[in-house]
């Protein structure tokens, strides 16, 4: 256990009640009591929380354990209620049509069922800011409160701690990361997708973080 808490520290960042980062790193200390990581990905119609949406959710839970053994597991595409606002480049990305999100579901019952798997869990993700706003402001406007830990952890900086000096990995994008170190992606651009690819890179740093000490300083 330890081991998993020297590797988790560099990506650690402390959240306010509601969510918001406060801007400080966290540290193993406020993960205490805590049993489960919950790694997410979102897809967005843009980049602006304020007026974009949420359209595709996805996570992961896992154990906040030595393994990190995932639990559970659930992702769904959500029904936009403002789609003109969207950027056309994103739409692109994300692969939206109407059609294929005739089935989506409404934003309220995606949340319902996505706070419940993470309740309690530290949100994780690679590069996690946009997400974490994204997350505070969709609770916010359902007038929800914050269902998560008042931690989060981003995998992205404990990637770059660990393989910076390898020469194999020059850019520190989930898709790089992922593919060198052999993780076979689900798809592009899909939530729960890069949820997994995420899960699958996490599980792999572990693996080859150093034993016996705390993870090289920045």
């Amino acid at each position: 256990m330890q081991h998993l808490l020297s590797v988790l520290a560099a990506g650690l960042r402390r959240l306010e009640p509601d969510g918001r980062p406060t801007g400080e790193p966290g540290s193993v200390e406020d993960l205490h009591g805590l049993n489960s990581l919950f790694v997410v990905d979102l897809e967005m119609s843009g980049p602006n929380a304020q007026m974009h949406e949420i359209l595709d959710v996805g996570g992961v839970r896992a154990q906040l354990a030595r393994g990190v053994a995932e639990e559970e597991a659930w992702g769904a595409r959500v029904k936009p209620r403002h789609i003109g606002n969207a950027v056309p480049g994103a739409l692109k990305v994300v692969g939206y049509s109407s059609k294929d999100w005739k089935s989506a579901l409404e934003l309220e019952e995606a949340f319902d069922r996505f706070a419940m798997l993470g309740r309690d869990s530290v949100i994780t993700g690679w590069g996690i800011g946009q997400d974490m706003t994204f997350l505070v402001e969709t609770f916010r406007r359902l007038q929800q409160p914050w269902p998560f830990a008042t931690v989060a952890l981003d995998v992205q900086p404990i990637a770059r701690q660990l393989l910076r000096n390898g020469g194999q990995v020059d850019r520190f994008n989930l898709g790089h990361v992922a593919d060198r170190l052999g993780i076979g992606r689900m798809g592009e651009h899909g939530a729960l997708a890069d949820a997994y690819a995420t899960y699958d890179v996490l599980v792999k740093l572990l693996e080859l973080a150093p034993k016996g000490s705390a993870s090289p300083a920045p």
